[in-house]
């Protein structure tokens, strides 16, 4: 990286600007052979039963953390209605995330959510395949997106983006606001093709973005859809 940009005192936003701008994401690629993987589980819990769901959210607290391989994992409510819920969970492999899938707690929970207290719910699962944010970008096998319909962005911020930001390259997919922290916002987004998501890295003001990903969706299911969900779910 030029010292020059190295010893400024430019912006958040610049720093991002900059780097997508100068492909320097593809200097700092992870050394590691695994690809974190993205896991977005929304769901519409039935009338009267929302309580039900965080009871077992704490249920599960210390199974997950007896779990290794989550990075992150946060909590959101939808800004279009006030009943749809989202969880986005970053593992650091799809063996991970399948360990903690076959927990017996967890499958206990899934049960009950399915039979009892879901309306329904949609599960995406896949390899980010890049991620911008202030200080470090990467890139990784974009060779691997052949299909554009299977690509999902998700945009952390700390306001309410704008359908204004990206429309020209991408359709809304979900907006969704923390239950955590007030100033905790996501957006999830259907890019038009692969092309289109570098144009929306760069058209996005970036002076409230924490973060923007890039995931090609391998699992794609719900209560209705079950093809791609596996077999023993």
């Amino acid at each position: 990286m030029p010292a020059n940009f190295k010893n400024s005192e430019q912006s958040r936003a610049e720093k991002i600007k900059y780097l997508i701008s100068q492909n320097f994401w593809r200097q700092y690629m992870p050394k590691s052979n695994q690809v974190p993987v993205g896991l977005f589980f929304e769901v519409v819990p039935n009338s009267g039963h929302l309580h039900h769901y965080f009871s077992y959210v704490e249920k599960l607290k210390p199974e997950l953390e007896k779990h290794k391989g989550l990075i992150w994992l946060n909590r959101y409510e939808a800004q279009l209605d006030d009943y749809s819920l989202l969880s986005h969970q970053l593992w650091d492999s799809e063996k991970s995330l399948e360990n903690w899938r076959q927990n017996k707690q967890h499958r206990l929970a899934q049960k009950a959510g399915i039979k009892k207290h879901f309306k329904d719910y949609r599960i995406r699962i896949g390899q980010r395949l890049a991620c911008w944010q202030a200080d470090l970008v990467t890139e990784i096998n974009f060779e691997l997106t052949s299909k554009s319909d299977a690509l999902l962005v998700s945009i952390q911020s700390r306001t309410v983006i704008s359908n204004t930001a990206f429309n020209k390259h991408a359709v809304l997919d979900g907006a969704y606001s923390g239950l955590s922290a007030s100033d905790q916002f996501i957006t999830l987004v259907t890019p038009n093709d692969l092309p289109s998501v570098k144009a929306l890295t760069s058209s996005i003001s970036t002076d409230s973005i924490d973060k923007i990903e890039l995931f090609l969706i391998s699992r794609d299911y719900s209560m209705t859809n079950r093809i791609q969900a596996p077999r023993d779910s």
